[in-house]
Protein backbone atom coordinates (compact mmCIF):
# COMPACT_ATOMS: atom_id res chain seq x y z
CA UNK A 1 0.00 0.00 0.00
CA UNK A 2 1.19 3.29 -0.80
CA UNK A 3 1.73 6.47 1.95
CA UNK A 4 3.71 8.55 3.16
CA UNK A 5 5.10 9.46 6.86
CA UNK A 6 7.71 12.10 8.27
CA UNK A 7 9.53 12.36 11.67
CA UNK A 8 12.02 14.38 12.96
CA UNK A 9 13.86 14.47 16.10
CA UNK A 10 16.69 16.56 17.83
CA UNK A 11 18.74 17.40 20.70
CA UNK A 12 20.92 19.68 22.00
CA UNK A 13 23.60 18.32 19.45
CA UNK A 14 22.41 16.50 16.53
CA UNK A 15 18.95 16.93 14.30
CA UNK A 16 17.57 13.86 12.64
CA UNK A 17 14.52 14.22 9.69
CA UNK A 18 13.27 11.51 7.96
CA UNK A 19 10.81 10.73 5.04
CA UNK A 20 9.55 6.88 4.67
CA UNK A 21 7.72 6.27 1.27
CA UNK A 22 5.84 3.06 0.74
CA UNK A 23 4.81 1.38 -2.99
CA UNK A 24 2.90 -1.61 -2.90
CA UNK A 25 4.90 -5.07 -3.77
CA UNK A 26 4.38 -8.49 -2.50
CA UNK A 27 7.13 -8.71 -0.19
CA UNK A 28 9.02 -6.10 1.80
CA UNK A 29 11.87 -4.41 0.47
CA UNK A 30 13.69 -1.32 2.13
CA UNK A 31 16.10 1.09 0.59
CA UNK A 32 17.94 3.26 3.34
CA UNK A 33 19.20 6.69 2.02
CA UNK A 34 21.25 9.10 4.33
CA UNK A 35 24.08 12.03 4.00
CA UNK A 36 25.53 10.31 6.85
CA UNK A 37 27.15 6.97 7.39
CA UNK A 38 24.38 5.38 8.80
CA UNK A 39 26.03 1.97 8.25
CA UNK A 40 26.47 1.17 12.30
CA UNK A 41 22.59 0.87 13.15
CA UNK A 42 21.28 -0.14 9.86
CA UNK A 43 20.34 -3.65 11.44
CA UNK A 44 18.37 -2.02 13.95
CA UNK A 45 16.81 0.32 11.86
CA UNK A 46 15.54 -2.71 9.52
CA UNK A 47 14.35 -4.60 12.35
CA UNK A 48 12.55 -1.38 13.67
CA UNK A 49 10.27 -1.28 10.30
CA UNK A 50 9.86 -4.75 10.10
CA UNK A 51 7.69 -4.02 13.31
CA UNK A 52 5.31 -1.71 11.25
CA UNK A 53 5.49 -3.21 7.68
CA UNK A 54 5.35 -6.69 6.42
CA UNK A 55 4.35 -5.60 2.70
CA UNK A 56 5.74 -2.52 0.42
CA UNK A 57 8.74 -1.29 -0.86
CA UNK A 58 10.10 1.38 1.86
CA UNK A 59 12.27 4.11 0.76
CA UNK A 60 13.77 5.74 3.81
CA UNK A 61 15.68 9.00 3.25
CA UNK A 62 17.42 10.02 6.47
CA UNK A 63 18.55 13.84 6.86
CA UNK A 64 21.53 14.18 9.53
CA UNK A 65 22.50 18.07 10.70
CA UNK A 66 25.03 18.10 13.81
CA UNK A 67 24.52 21.05 15.47
CA UNK A 68 27.76 21.35 17.06
CA UNK A 69 31.25 20.67 15.02
CA UNK A 70 32.34 17.26 14.59
CA UNK A 71 35.79 16.35 13.82
CA UNK A 72 36.16 13.43 11.87
CA UNK A 73 39.37 12.79 13.95
CA UNK A 74 40.11 11.37 16.94
CA UNK A 75 42.41 13.90 18.60
CA UNK A 76 44.29 12.16 21.39
CA UNK A 77 45.02 10.11 18.29
CA UNK A 78 46.53 12.35 16.62
CA UNK A 79 48.79 13.70 19.31
CA UNK A 80 49.86 10.19 20.30
CA UNK A 81 50.43 9.30 16.35
CA UNK A 82 53.01 12.28 16.16
CA UNK A 83 55.12 11.11 18.89
CA UNK A 84 55.33 7.91 17.47
CA UNK A 85 56.50 9.16 13.86
CA UNK A 86 59.16 11.12 15.90
CA UNK A 87 60.57 8.44 17.79
CA UNK A 88 60.38 6.36 14.70
CA UNK A 89 62.35 9.02 12.50
CA UNK A 90 64.45 9.57 15.36
CA UNK A 91 65.81 5.74 15.52
CA UNK A 92 65.74 5.92 11.66
CA UNK A 93 67.56 9.59 11.00
CA UNK A 94 64.67 10.54 8.98
CA UNK A 95 63.90 13.85 7.96
CA UNK A 96 59.96 14.54 7.92
CA UNK A 97 58.58 17.71 7.92
CA UNK A 98 56.03 19.17 10.45
CA UNK A 99 53.10 19.27 7.17
CA UNK A 100 54.11 15.78 6.39
CA UNK A 101 53.92 14.34 9.87
CA UNK A 102 50.59 15.99 10.41
CA UNK A 103 49.36 14.46 7.07
CA UNK A 104 50.55 10.83 8.34
CA UNK A 105 48.76 11.36 11.96
CA UNK A 106 45.77 12.66 10.56
CA UNK A 107 45.17 9.63 7.98
CA UNK A 108 45.81 7.25 10.80
CA UNK A 109 43.16 8.86 13.27
CA UNK A 110 40.85 8.96 11.24
CA UNK A 111 37.45 7.59 13.25
CA UNK A 112 36.33 3.78 13.15
CA UNK A 113 33.14 3.87 10.89
CA UNK A 114 31.75 1.13 13.18
CA UNK A 115 31.87 4.30 15.74
CA UNK A 116 28.75 5.83 16.43
CA UNK A 117 27.60 8.73 18.56
CA UNK A 118 25.00 7.60 21.21
CA UNK A 119 23.02 10.63 20.72
CA UNK A 120 22.92 10.72 17.45
CA UNK A 121 21.89 6.77 17.53
CA UNK A 122 19.40 8.31 19.54
CA UNK A 123 17.69 11.11 17.18
CA UNK A 124 17.64 8.96 14.15
CA UNK A 125 15.87 6.25 16.01
CA UNK A 126 13.26 8.31 17.57
CA UNK A 127 12.79 10.39 14.06
CA UNK A 128 12.46 7.13 12.23
CA UNK A 129 9.95 5.69 14.38
CA UNK A 130 8.15 9.12 14.06
CA UNK A 131 8.20 8.72 10.43
CA UNK A 132 6.98 4.83 10.41
CA UNK A 133 3.83 6.03 12.57
CA UNK A 134 3.28 8.97 10.57
CA UNK A 135 3.28 6.27 7.31
CA UNK A 136 1.03 3.93 9.33
CA UNK A 137 -1.70 6.16 9.69
CA UNK A 138 -1.29 7.39 6.28
CA UNK A 139 -1.54 3.75 4.66
CA UNK A 140 -4.86 4.05 7.22
CA UNK A 141 -6.46 6.81 5.85
CA UNK A 142 -6.27 5.22 2.43
CA UNK A 143 -6.89 1.84 3.43
CA UNK A 144 -10.50 3.40 4.12
CA UNK A 145 -10.58 5.12 0.74
CA UNK A 146 -9.47 1.61 -0.66
CA UNK A 147 -12.17 0.20 1.33
CA UNK A 148 -14.73 2.18 -0.06
CA UNK A 149 -13.90 2.05 -3.71
CA UNK A 150 -13.83 -1.89 -3.18
CA UNK A 151 -17.25 -1.73 -1.33
CA UNK A 152 -18.96 0.08 -4.16
CA UNK A 153 -17.86 -1.99 -7.01
CA UNK A 154 -18.88 -5.04 -4.96
CA UNK A 155 -22.49 -3.40 -5.26
CA UNK A 156 -21.71 -2.43 -8.55
CA UNK A 157 -21.30 -6.65 -9.29
CA UNK A 158 -24.17 -7.79 -6.97
CA UNK A 159 -26.70 -5.11 -8.71
CA UNK A 160 -25.20 -6.11 -12.19
CA UNK A 161 -25.67 -10.49 -10.81
CA UNK A 162 -29.55 -9.38 -9.90
CA UNK A 163 -30.31 -7.56 -13.22
CA UNK A 164 -29.06 -11.29 -14.66
CA UNK A 165 -31.50 -12.94 -12.76
CA UNK A 166 -34.13 -11.07 -13.97
CA UNK A 167 -32.99 -11.06 -17.43
CA UNK A 168 -31.92 -14.65 -17.88
CA UNK A 169 -35.57 -15.96 -17.62
CA UNK A 170 -36.48 -13.76 -20.44
CA UNK A 171 -33.81 -15.45 -22.83
CA UNK A 172 -34.85 -18.77 -21.90
CA UNK A 173 -38.21 -18.17 -22.33
CA UNK A 174 -37.01 -16.45 -26.14
CA UNK A 175 -35.25 -19.78 -26.57
CA UNK A 176 -38.14 -21.58 -25.95
CA UNK A 177 -40.62 -19.71 -28.54
CA UNK A 178 -37.78 -20.00 -30.92
CA UNK A 179 -37.82 -23.97 -31.02
CA UNK A 180 -41.54 -23.98 -30.61
CA UNK A 181 -41.84 -21.53 -33.51
CA UNK A 182 -39.32 -24.25 -35.64
CA UNK A 183 -41.60 -27.16 -34.36
CA UNK A 184 -44.58 -25.49 -35.55
CA UNK A 185 -43.33 -24.92 -39.19
CA UNK A 186 -41.98 -28.64 -39.10
CA UNK A 187 -45.97 -29.41 -38.14
CA UNK A 188 -44.91 -30.73 -34.91
CA UNK A 189 -46.75 -30.43 -32.00
CA UNK A 190 -45.57 -28.96 -28.93
CA UNK A 191 -45.41 -32.12 -26.37
CA UNK A 192 -43.66 -34.05 -29.25
CA UNK A 193 -41.07 -35.85 -27.67
CA UNK A 194 -38.45 -34.31 -30.14
CA UNK A 195 -39.57 -30.42 -29.33
CA UNK A 196 -39.45 -31.12 -25.67
CA UNK A 197 -35.87 -32.72 -25.75
CA UNK A 198 -34.80 -29.97 -27.65
CA UNK A 199 -36.11 -27.71 -25.36
CA UNK A 200 -34.76 -29.37 -22.72
CA UNK A 201 -31.44 -29.65 -24.12
CA UNK A 202 -31.39 -26.17 -25.03
CA UNK A 203 -31.97 -25.00 -22.05
CA UNK A 204 -30.09 -27.06 -20.06
CA UNK A 205 -27.03 -25.84 -21.72
CA UNK A 206 -28.18 -22.27 -21.05
CA UNK A 207 -28.19 -22.74 -17.44
CA UNK A 208 -26.22 -20.40 -15.09
CA UNK A 209 -27.76 -20.98 -11.51
CA UNK A 210 -24.45 -22.35 -10.41
CA UNK A 211 -22.57 -19.90 -11.73
CA UNK A 212 -24.66 -17.37 -10.35
CA UNK A 213 -25.08 -19.26 -6.88
CA UNK A 214 -20.64 -19.52 -6.76
CA UNK A 215 -20.60 -16.24 -8.29
CA UNK A 216 -23.07 -14.75 -4.95
CA UNK A 217 -21.12 -17.11 -2.94
CA UNK A 218 -17.83 -15.03 -3.77
CA UNK A 219 -18.91 -12.09 -3.04
CA UNK A 220 -20.10 -12.76 0.15
CA UNK A 221 -16.35 -13.81 1.43
CA UNK A 222 -15.34 -10.76 -0.70
CA UNK A 223 -17.68 -8.57 1.78
CA UNK A 224 -16.32 -10.63 4.52
CA UNK A 225 -12.68 -9.98 4.42
CA UNK A 226 -13.29 -6.48 3.53
CA UNK A 227 -14.18 -6.19 7.12
CA UNK A 228 -11.41 -8.14 8.31
CA UNK A 229 -8.35 -7.18 10.28
CA UNK A 230 -6.02 -9.89 9.03
CA UNK A 231 -4.11 -9.42 5.73
CA UNK A 232 -6.41 -9.77 2.94
CA UNK A 233 -5.29 -8.31 -0.23
CA UNK A 234 -3.69 -12.03 -2.05
CA UNK A 235 -6.84 -13.62 -0.73
CA UNK A 236 -9.27 -10.64 -2.52
CA UNK A 237 -6.98 -11.47 -5.64
CA UNK A 238 -7.90 -15.09 -5.79
CA UNK A 239 -11.47 -14.21 -5.21
CA UNK A 240 -11.21 -11.98 -7.99
CA UNK A 241 -9.82 -14.81 -10.28
CA UNK A 242 -12.79 -17.40 -9.74
CA UNK A 243 -15.02 -14.63 -10.12
CA UNK A 244 -14.07 -14.38 -13.56
CA UNK A 245 -13.97 -17.84 -14.44
CA UNK A 246 -17.59 -18.20 -13.41
CA UNK A 247 -18.59 -15.07 -15.17
CA UNK A 248 -16.51 -16.16 -18.55
CA UNK A 249 -18.97 -19.21 -18.05
CA UNK A 250 -21.54 -17.85 -17.93
CA UNK A 251 -21.05 -15.63 -20.77
CA UNK A 252 -20.08 -18.46 -22.91
CA UNK A 253 -23.26 -20.26 -21.87
CA UNK A 254 -25.68 -17.00 -22.75
CA UNK A 255 -24.36 -15.09 -25.09
CA UNK A 256 -26.62 -12.46 -25.28
CA UNK A 257 -25.52 -11.29 -21.76
CA UNK A 258 -22.28 -9.92 -23.06
CA UNK A 259 -22.89 -6.14 -21.91
CA UNK A 260 -23.03 -7.40 -18.25
CA UNK A 261 -20.64 -10.30 -18.68
CA UNK A 262 -18.18 -7.31 -19.79
CA UNK A 263 -19.13 -4.37 -17.37
CA UNK A 264 -18.93 -7.15 -14.57
CA UNK A 265 -15.17 -8.00 -15.75
CA UNK A 266 -14.63 -4.33 -15.91
CA UNK A 267 -15.03 -4.12 -12.12
CA UNK A 268 -13.52 -7.21 -11.81
CA UNK A 269 -10.28 -5.86 -13.26
CA UNK A 270 -10.76 -2.74 -10.77
CA UNK A 271 -11.00 -4.70 -7.69
CA UNK A 272 -7.85 -7.04 -8.65
CA UNK A 273 -6.22 -3.17 -9.19
CA UNK A 274 -7.01 -2.58 -5.17
CA UNK A 275 -6.23 -5.54 -3.89
CA UNK A 276 -2.61 -5.04 -5.11
CA UNK A 277 -3.11 -2.20 -2.74
CA UNK A 278 -3.72 -3.54 0.38
CA UNK A 279 -2.47 -6.15 2.52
Amino acid sequence: MTGVGKGLYEDERWKASVIAKTLNAKGLEVFIKSNYNLSPMEIKIRKLIKDFLSRGTLSLYIDITPKVAQLPVDINRILMNVEMIKAIASDLELKISDDMMFQIAWRYSEKNVEEMDPSLEECVYASVKEALEDLIKSREEEGEHIKEDISLRLKKIEDTVDDINRRKDDILNAVRQRVLAKAKELGLPEVHPTVLNEITYMLSRMDIDEEITRLKAHLKKMRILLSSEEDVGRKMDFICQEMHREITTLGNKIPELSDFVVEMKTEIDRLKQQAANIE
